[in-house]
């Protein structure tokens, strides 16, 4: 594991350049300000800056990006994409209401107002110094970040971002496809740089030690990921892409190789650890938006006829019964009025336990209620990914200021690219676009890569409790899943395969996310809790505040169903 410790200390020391103030100005401002700009011994100019430290800046953004900043948890692009499609709970009581505007301010401010401006800056260094795995990592990571920009707001600035020591304060949008396509061939440019001769690897990668070829896979799958998630509006171009790079043998088909950024145990000066840990261990008790959706325990817990030897490691149970809650903790316990749009769900106010597995406390989606005094109750995140502690049926009050040691004290990951979810998604691949391999085929192995994965990042703590994922109970949970694969039709199939995208995207929620909007699968998702009808579905989500109320060329939505350019479904394909 890197220590990122260090990094992070000296982050603004090293990174803090003077001409940067300007250069936020390309989103949040359209106003010209006078700034004192005045040489400050604590800022390095480009000219005298580390590149090392440039490139672990990018890196800690990224890893920011995907789990939340420090002390806003919520705020990135793991969490948007979960809460939409029930793995993680999400406010209502409609889609409209279900964010402000302003929560999106922080993934746009550290994508624009750091990310791109530190590639910016890098990248001509990196190149004069002849540093190509430099420029060819912030290539990379550039293109995961505005992948997901495109995929949760649909129109953004990207040609003109970034410009502002230019004078370019307010960027024009660019379409969703115009991005995808730069992106496609930014990628493409990536992997050259990465076979040309450097003076000097990276001193310290935070993702991959300097492996180029690891850094190869994960730009192809990258590529991959831009191929099926526009296979709607380019089919034939899609399915090219994909064939050709299976066929080349180079990209994420083993976790080995899985794109994730490791965060340590610090916990102050600067706090290090996994910002969902931040959020659930250190303080009074558990962030009001961590809250995992009833759905999803249901999934994970009753599917098949055991539950997923995934769940002990994904979610920790505090309580195995509800015997000390009432109307205030919960108030459907004792009022189990089932409105008529749920006949058809089990799951309306407590997780069943059908396979014998009971504590299970979320919540329903789009319920909007205040949050009672259920600490002691709620089902939190578990050792994977976020570093918490490993369900071993002891049912303990893990959470608040006393548990910042629990588990592994927040040295979890930020699952980017996944090896498990690259086989799902050329699962889906070959059936609906008829690419090369056996769908059944990549689900086991999409399955069999998350399962294995889970257990050896927990394994510290599950060994020897009786409750681990032994290869037994993987391969038994697995055959549960291909049996009811055999006995589906195709529509059955494809649900079958974007349950099981939804169960490795813990904590990743976009991949998620896009595979809903994308195939309509599951369509068996439970409905809104509050109002039966909560208005269009998320298609994308509102702009920014910041970047509507300075960009002059921002014009905010009138609702957040707007589809991105790669969704072509139908108006109410999704709900």
């Amino acid at each position: 594991m890197k220590n990122i410790t260090n990094i992070m200390k000296n982050r603004f020391k090293f990174i803090g350049l003077a001409f940067v103030a300007t250069s936020m100005l390309l989103i949040n401002g359209c106003e010209t300000t006078n700034l004192d700009v005045q040489p400050n011994p604590n800022f390095l100019s480009p000219e005298s800056a580390d590149i090392d430290f440039f490139l672990n800046s990018i890196q800690l953004t990224s890893g920011n990006l995907h789990s939340g900043t420090e002390g806003r948890g919520e705020n990135g692009f793991a969490q948007f994409g979960m809460e939409p499609v029930r793995i993680q709970h999400g406010f209502g009581p409609t889609y409209r209401d279900f964010y402000d505007p302003s929560d999106f301010d922080q993934v746009w401010d550290d994508t624009y107002s750091e990310l791109l401006i530190d590639i910016r800056t890098m990248t001509p260094l990196a190149e004069e110094a002849e540093l190509y795995t430099h420029v060819a990592i912030g290539q990379i990571l550039e293109a995961y970040a505005m992948m997901n920009m495109v995929d949760l707001f649909g129109d953004v600035p990207y040609s003109e971002a970034a410009r502002g020591e230019e004078g370019i304060f307010n960027p024009v949008l660019d379409s969703g496809a115009d991005i995808y396509a730069a992106l496609d061939a930014l990628l493409q440019d990536a992997v050259a740089n990465l076979g040309r001769n450097e003076l000097a690897l990276p001193t310290n990668d935070l993702f991959y030690d300097g492996n180029e070829s690891k850094w190869v896979k994960a730009a192809n799958t990258l590529r991959l990921r831009l191929a099926v998630q526009s296979r709607l509006v380019n089919t034939a171009a899609s399915t090219a892409t994909i064939n050709s790079i299976v066929s080349g043998g180079q990209f994420i088909a083993s976790s080995a190789d899985d794109l994730q950024f490791q965060w340590s145990t610090n916990n102050a000066a600067p706090d290090s650890r996994h910002p969902y840990f931040d959020q659930l261990y250190d303080g009074q008790g558990p962030s009001s938006d961590f809250y995992t959706c009833n759905y999803f325990m249901d999934l994970m817990a009753n599917q098949y006829s055991a539950i997923d030897p995934r769940i002990r490691y994904y979610m920790y149970r505090q309580q195995s019964n509800y015997d000390g809650a009432d109307n205030i903790t919960k108030e459907c316990v004792n009022e189990p009025l089932v409105p008529s749009w749920w006949a058809d769900f089990d799951v309306y106010c407590l997780v069943p336990a059908t396979n014998q597995y009971g504590g299970l406390w979320g919540r329903n989606h789009m319920d909007d209620d205040g949050i009672p005094p259920d600490d002691a109750f709620r089902t939190i995140h578990g050792v994977y990914p976020i570093g918490g502690p490993f369900d071993a049926d002891d049912y303990r009050n893990v959470s608040g200021s006393t548990a910042v040691s629990e588990g592994l004290a927040g040295a979890g990951i930020s699952p980017m690219l996944l090896a498990a979810n690259t086989h799902l998604m050329l699962a889906e691949s070959s059936i609906v676009l008829g690419t090369v391999g056996d769908a059944r085929v990549y689900l086991e192995t999409g399955v069999r890569e998350s399962m294995t994965k889970v257990a050896a990042f927990g394994a510290s703590l599950a060994t020897g409790t009786g409750f681990e994922a032994t290869p037994a109970l993987i391969d038994a949970h697995i055959a549960d899943i291909l049996a009811a694969y055999d006995a589906a039709d195709n529509t059955g199939k494809l649900r079958i395969i974007a349950e099981q995208v939804f169960i490795a995207s813990w904590c990743d929620g976009m991949t998620a996310y896009n595979t809903y909007r994308r195939t309509g699968q599951p369509d068996n998702l439970t409905p809104a809790f509050v109002v039966e009808n909560p208005g269009p579905f998320l298609r994308s989500m509102w702009y920014p505040q910041t970047a509507s109320d300075n960009n002059t060329n921002i014009t905010q939505k009138a609702n957040p169903d707007t589809p991105v350019f790669w969704d072509t479904n139908p108006p109410d394909f999704v709900n």
